[in-house]
């Protein structure tokens, strides 16, 4: 958390400093942004609201209200500590997730407005890992969100566990114009990612793992 404090007092000052060319007029804009990742679904029920920053470039033809976006984002998500579907009497686990998105942007007014509405979208990759750091009860686990169904030690480290699925995100934001140099916002999307298959086994039916969370995000664009 004390990085991302940096990041954004470092965008701040870039924000303030004065500009040749107004943020508005550059074909290509970088952008900074963290805040609170709140779990949603069936995901919700397991694990807390996570934390993460994100970093991004953005490409902007001169005449157009559509922009593109590359964006990548580090999700870190614990487990809620009120879960109780296999009589843990200790469980301690993490999700985290890196996220590549490929985003159109299209703004609601023309972008040298001093307050910037506009919708976001577009696919993405999800590299997700789950992490059981540490797991004494029933020695039975079968829940494909923690991606294992099965037996295991009642006293010891489970291990991780992880990979790269398909994703899609939509949602909007508002920016709101800092002199001629930057821009703050605040942006909301939705995401859903589609997890892969995890086998039945003797204790349990396995099922999918797949996952959505929305970021509420706060940031920079200079």
């Amino acid at each position: 958390m004390r990085m991302v404090t940096y990041v954004f007092l470092g965008a701040a000052l870039l924000a303030l400093a004065p500009s040749v060319a107004g943020a508005q007029d550059r074909p290509i804009v970088i952008n900074l942004s963290g805040g609170p990742n709140l779990a949603v679904g069936d995901l919700g029920e397991r694990l807390s609201t996570g934390w993460g920053p994100a970093v991004g470039v953005t490409f902007r033809p001169a005449t157009s209200p559509v922009a593109f976006q590359f964006e990548y984002a580090y999700r870190w998500f614990d487990v809620d500590d009120d879960i109780d579907a296999f009589e843990f009497t200790n469980f301690h686990a993490n999700q985290q997730v890196h996220q590549l998105d490929f985003n159109v942007v299209f703004n609601l007014t023309p972008r040298d407005s001093p307050v910037r509405p506009y919708i976001i979208g577009g696919p993405g990759a999800y590299y997700r890992k789950v992490e059981i750091t540490e797991y004494l009860g029933s020695g039975i686990i079968c829940d494909p969100y923690w991606y294992i169904c099965g037996t295991y030690p009642v006293e010891g480290i489970v291990g991780s566990r992880g990979g790269w699925d398909f994703g899609f995100n939509v949602g909007g934001g508002i920016g709101i114009g800092l002199g001629e140099a930057a821009e703050f916002y605040v942006e909301s999307r939705y995401h859903y990612v589609v997890g892969p298959e995890i086998p039945a086994s003797a204790v349990g039916p396995g099922g999918q793992a797949n996952g959505t969370y929305v970021p509420i995000s706060f940031g920079f664009r200079f």
